[in-house]
């Protein structure tokens, strides 16, 4: 049994790596950003660092009794407007009295901000970390007790309310349950993956050359972000997100993932592509209004889960 248990709500994200986030909040319907975005992306340390919204008038972060040993579940609103629905847990999380700026800024690689020029933030951390892919999300929470609060301590916080130790036997039962978590679907895949692999690097290769000169370029392609390179400018420090799309011929034509396509309201969102890529590349860039204007976006594939 824990001795300390809470539910937390924040914003959608498939992944939690850095893609887009979903949410009710003004906020997030104009950017589909917000911290809690990195949650689940590991540090080069192995920790993983959590941002919870603030509370109160004074937006301090949350402050229970005890800092250390919570299994923290996360709730979400399904894709931002559904029914709150559980998307992963913290094992022995720790919580922090203030917003800290994440690791990533202390390390040698660049890291981006937020839409306002901010540094992302955390409040809690673990080295102990389980997210619940998309498809198999389907533990839905009531959401009568998070009018006033985005964190509801449940157990070993002090108060023992009968619908508190309901939702702590839930948080147990539901973690034994998803012991042995469902990876990710798998993405689309496509015909001569050894040609579709060159094709890629060249692009990426012809990207960082074409935006080296003005701009200093991080790799964020293992990061599943929502986007390839994070490009900072050199005199006036702005920066830019970019998704690199290639092509063998002449003709532009690209495949978007559902979270590279919802990342495309970012205001930093840059589409940069290559055709010819492996012979003379050619490059275009693009920002979401002009790629809108340049290229039909269809739907190319659908997903069908349980309807719960």
């Amino acid at each position: 049994m824990h001795p300390r248990i809470a539910l937390v709500k924040t914003g959608w994200s498939d992944e939690y790596q850095g893609g887009p986030v979903l949410g009710r909040y003004a906020h997030l319907k104009e950017y589909d950003e917000a911290h809690e975005r990195f949650n689940f992306l590991q540090h080069t340390s192995g920790q993983f660092y959590g941002y919870l919204p603030p509370i109160g008038k004074m937006e301090r972060s949350p402050q229970p009794k005890l800092t250390d040993g919570w299994l923290l579940v996360f709730v979400s609103a399904r894709n931002g407007t559904g029914p709150l629905t559980v998307v992963g847990w913290y094992d022995n999380a720790k919580f922090y009295n203030e917003y800290l700026e994440r690791p990533e800024y202390a390390g040698p690689e660049d890291f981006e901000t937020d839409v306002h020029g901010n540094k992302y933030s955390y409040c809690i951390s673990t080295n102990t970390a389980h997210l619940i892919s998309t498809a198999s999300r389907k533990d839905i929470v009531s959401g009568a007790h998070f009018k006033r609060t985005p964190i509801l301590y449940v157990r070993g916080n002090g108060k023992d309310d009968s619908w508190r130790e309901e939702l702590a036997r839930f948080a147990e039962t539901l973690i034994s349950e998803h012991s042995d978590i469902e990876q990710l679907p798998p993405k689309l895949s496509f015909p001569d993956p050894e040609q579709r692999k060159r094709i890629e690097v060249a692009a990426i290769n012809a990207a960082k050359k074409f935006l080296k000169t003005e701009y200093h370029v991080t790799d964020r392609q293992k990061d599943n972000c929502g986007y390839d390179l994070l490009a900072r400018h050199r005199k006036t420090g702005k920066e830019l997100h970019v998704e690199v799309k290639g092509t063998s011929g002449l003709n532009m034509h690209f495949y978007m993932s559902r979270n590279e396509f919802r990342y495309m309201v970012s205001p930093q969102w840059r589409l940069l592509m290559v055709s010819d890529a492996l012979n003379k590349p050619k490059v275009n860039f693009f920002t979401a209004k002009d790629a809108h204007k340049a290229f039909s976006i269809d739907s190319f594939a659908w997903e069908g889960t349980v309807k719960l």
